[in-house]
């Protein structure tokens, strides 16, 4: 069983890529889904990451054993052809209102911070989207591995900064998180984890290449869930410290940065359009993925109209989309990771049994030749 190290950094990062959108990044999702339970909305934070690397390692591991290709394969062993149905455009339409929420994040912030109309970002974000996917999976995976790392470096240097040089009450107040752990955080933490696990399985179907092994698929998805819980936690407290001033704001953390020096700002603003990008190129791509419209002979026509629909959907506004549609199809999500674990735990089970069954007939083998001497 041989470990691909280089492999297990390429999942990692369309993994983290996947997940962190504008949704993320922006700070909508922390205020919506933790920073609204208080303190105890940290602890929901610590918890998506486990939850991240627990479920991305079953996805993998099912992805290897079954040799699966696409969503296709992967979902009708696990729930059969009627309800792999079902997911497969209940998927579609939910990764085509994400690509959707990047284009209308990518406006919000060109409106927000450089006063620009709300369609220069929603233009910018298209035209960068068409031009990836016409590299198809292979622009995909080469700008998640250019910007998954510069998202979480970024991340982390604009929220340590804010914690260890302005934001004191952060730091003072950080231990309060660990005494406290109540009200419906662990809820909220789940379908957070539930709506972006629909759209990561289907890009991971995509990634079945590189999955080359058990340890390839483990150490990939464990990367990926230490990643995206620390990235959670350092947004959380300064999302949550900031709470009560950010009501009513699409881009909260946009909000917060713009207290603090030049540099930061456009840190922050350098990884907020990478979360959108990366975000916007995975969703869309497993559409076009499932629909082969990159493949056949008018796919650069069908690829225009595909974005022309998004950014025409993309008016109804970013914190619309984060706040009223996402959570929605958390519930959709919470199904989906109950029948993969389900499947995932029995596949671990018969691998057991299977195991067990040749170390007995291997010894019984070996008794059977030294009785014969």
């Amino acid at each position: 069983m041989r470990l691909d190290l280089r492999n297990s950094v390429k999942i990692a990062s369309v993994y983290i890529g996947t997940v962190l959108g504008a949704g993320f990044a922006s700070g909508q999702e922390m205020m919506k889904f933790f920073a609204y339970y208080g303190y105890n909305g940290m602890i929901g934070l610590l918890l998506t990451g486990v939850l991240f690397a627990l479920i991305g390692w079953a996805v993998l591991e099912i992805i290897y054993y079954n040799n699966a290709k696409n969503y296709k394969e992967f979902i009708y062993p696990i729930t059969g052809n009627i309800f792999g149905r079902i997911f497969e455009w209940a998927v579609i339409f939910f990764m085509f209102v994400c690509f959707c929420a990047m284009f209308a994040g990518a406006g919000a912030l060109f409106e927000q911070r450089f006063h620009l109309p709300y369609q220069v970002g929603v233009l910018v974000m298209a035209i960068c989207c068409y031009i990836t996917f016409l590299f198809d999976v292979k622009g995909v995976i080469a700008i998640n591995s250019i910007l998954a790392p510069i998202l979480l470096i970024g991340v982390l240097i604009v929220g340590i900064y804010m914690w260890f040089f302005r934001s004191t009450t952060v730091m003072s107040k950080v231990v309060q998180v660990f005494l406290v752990v109540t009200d419906n955080w662990c809820t909220s933490a789940i379908i957070y984890v539930s709506y972006n696990i629909i759209t990561a399985v289907v890009v991971l179907t995509t990634l079945h290449k590189l999955v080359t092994s058990e340890l390839t698929a483990k150490l990939g998805s464990i990367l990926a869930g230490i990643a995206l819980g620390m990235i959670g936690i350092v947004l959380g407290f300064v999302i949550l410290v900031h709470y009560n001033d950010l009501q009513g704001i699409e881009i909260p953390m946009l909000a917060i940065v713009m207290r603090y020096a030049k540099v930061v700002q456009y840190i922050y603003i350098i990884v907020l359009l990478s979360a959108m990008f990366t975000t916007a190129i995975a969703n869309g791509y497993g559409i076009l993925s499932k629909l082969n419209i990159n493949k056949t002979k008018t796919g650069k026509v069908k690829l225009g109209i595909f974005i022309l629909i998004a950014i025409i959907f993309s008016q109804i506004g970013f914190s619309n989309m984060v706040g009223k549609i996402y959570p929605i199809f958390g519930y959709l999500g919470i199904f989906e990771i109950i029948l993969i674990m389900l499947y995932f735990s029995k596949m671990k089970i018969e691998q057991i049994r299977s195991k067990i069954k040749k170390s007995l007939l291997y010894t019984g083998y070996l008794n059977k030749n030294f009785k014969s001497r």
